[in-house]
């Protein structure tokens, strides 16, 4: 792969995450949510207790019903990073509104000529007047 094959395929994650992860959040819209997170995809995180908590796809795009919306939030996401190897990459960014600040770090598989998020693991804070 050249140079420029790894930036067309940085572009079409930083796109895909854009059009579909960040839009999800901001529209609170499941389906958007569905296009980029694969079946097979879990999300790990540290729970309030301190153990390990793992939830798949159904469950978190579950968390996210436009009938069901409060207000909306202010979305923000900015991508640090972008690694690709061959059909697979690894992203680090911050997706934060008024209520949470998350670190957020995905592996993504390209299958069938799309990106997919196989997997993520997460550092959320509750922003400090939330508390």
């Amino acid at each position: 792969m050249t140079n420029d094959d790894h930036e067309v395929e940085k572009q079409a994650i930083r796109d895909a995450i854009m059009a579909t992860y960040h839009e999800g959040h901001i529209k609170n819209d499941p389906e958007a949510l569905l296009r980029i997170l694969h079946p097979e995809w879990r999300f790990f995180r540290i729970d309030a207790e301190g153990k390990l908590a793992i939830q798949d796809r159904d469950a978190y795009v579950a968390q996210y019903d436009p009938a069901h919306a409060g207000p909306p939030l202010d979305w923000e996401t900015e991508i640090y990073s972008v690694d690709v190897t061959g059909s697979f990459a690894s992203v680090k960014l911050r997706i934060e509104c008024s209520l949470v600040k998350c670190i957020d770090y995905f592996n993504m598989m390209k299958l069938d000529g799309r990106w997919w998020i196989v997997h993520k693991i997460s550092h959320g804070e509750l922003k400090q007047a939330n508390r």
